[in-house]
């Protein structure tokens, strides 16, 4: 279920690479954060990677080259270079306190990913703590915090607390940014997604409409933030055996990415994931086996063979084999 859960999440911006940039002396990570903004994953880490060699301590260039790793798969990988971070910004001092939190939370992120979620609870709260000490409790970056601790105790259980601080995070962003901010769609995806994981699939369904509508306000149709509650919706009729409506809904939602992305992106993979799973309640198994497989071929362009979303899908092909015999 790893796979449709992360593509479901999709949190705020967890992952703030740097607070500001000099207008008049660009920092030296700049160039890896626009190619890895622009889905340059491995140039992204070349680039860090030739910034790091004269200077190994840019504590910025490393919290680049983690997301950028992280983005291929390598959240260990990326955890040992958030931590690099975290320990340059405190030996040199030349870190804000807010960026600190920054990196705080990325690492709570990649621990996310690996299923660390009690680790990575503890540094989200250390995140929140630092930004409502140095920022406030009604900065967006203090409503970020929230976010991560709502949807990690989502994943934990604890859907009262993750709640309590979802609902915090949308206050914030709705008085910050007024009711039709694409970050509102956003934080109302969350808490659909809480409801979601309670298997309240009709509540997390009322949530997920109200942030496509903003998205589609917002952006119109043929955007990837559509395609997301697109699926959403999809998924959660799913959750109410309710096939025919799930597999409009995620369709759609396949189109769309792969107008905008095109054929081989990790998103497109995602999709045929979700479009798999439907087949295959159906007792569908030669539809299944051809989207699952559609999915591994395109993980396999992007992950290393170990990572956790290719041995899911070869399980799930595995799986299927032997329904067959």
């Amino acid at each position: 279920m790893r796979i449709h859960v992360l593509n479901m999440l999709l949190p705020l911006p967890l992952l703030v690479m740097m607070e500001c940039a000099s207008a008049a002396l660009a920092p030296p990570s700049e160039k890896a954060l626009n190619l890895l903004l622009a889905d340059e994953y491995q140039a992204s880490i070349q680039e860090a990677d030739r910034v790091l060699s004269s200077d190994p301590g840019d504590s910025e260039t490393l919290n680049v080259k983690a997301r950028a790793v992280s983005a291929l798969g390598d959240d260990r990988q990326a955890i040992r270079l958030m931590s690099q971070a975290l320990a340059a910004a405190e030996r040199n001092g030349q870190v804000s306190l807010s960026q600190q939190a920054t990196y705080w939370s990325n690492l709570g992120y990649f621990h996310e990913r690996l299923g660390n979620f009690e680790t990575a609870l503890s540094q989200h709260q250390k995140a929140l703590d630092m930004r409502i000490a140095v920022l406030g409790n009604d900065d967006l970056h203090t409503a970020d915090s929230y976010n991560n601790l709502g949807t990690t105790l989502s994943k934990l259980g604890q859907y009262d607390q993750a709640i309590d601080n979802l609902e915090k995070n949308l206050a914030i962003r709705k008085r910050r940014l007024g009711e039709h901010d694409a970050s509102v769609a956003t934080a109302l995806n969350n808490l659909g997604f809480a409801y979601h994981l309670q298997h309240r699939y009709q509540d997390a369904l009322g949530y997920y409409q109200l942030a496509l509508d903003i998205d589609l306000a917002n952006h119109g149709a043929n955007h990837p933030s559509v395609a997301i509650r697109w699926n959403n919706i999809g998924d959660a009729y799913f959750g109410l055996a309710q096939y025919d409506k799930a597999e409009a809904f995620l369709n759609k939602a396949l189109s769309s990415d792969i107008a905008f992305f095109g054929e081989r992106h990790p998103k497109v993979s995602l999709r045929y994931y979700n479009l798999g799973k439907i087949h295959e309640a159906r007792g569908d198994t030669g539809k299944a086996r051809s989207t699952y497989t559609q999915a591994l071929q395109i993980a396999r362009q992007f992950y290393p063979e170990d990572n956790w979303q290719i041995r899911h899908l070869q399980e799930k092909l595995q799986g299927l084999g032997k329904q067959a015999n």
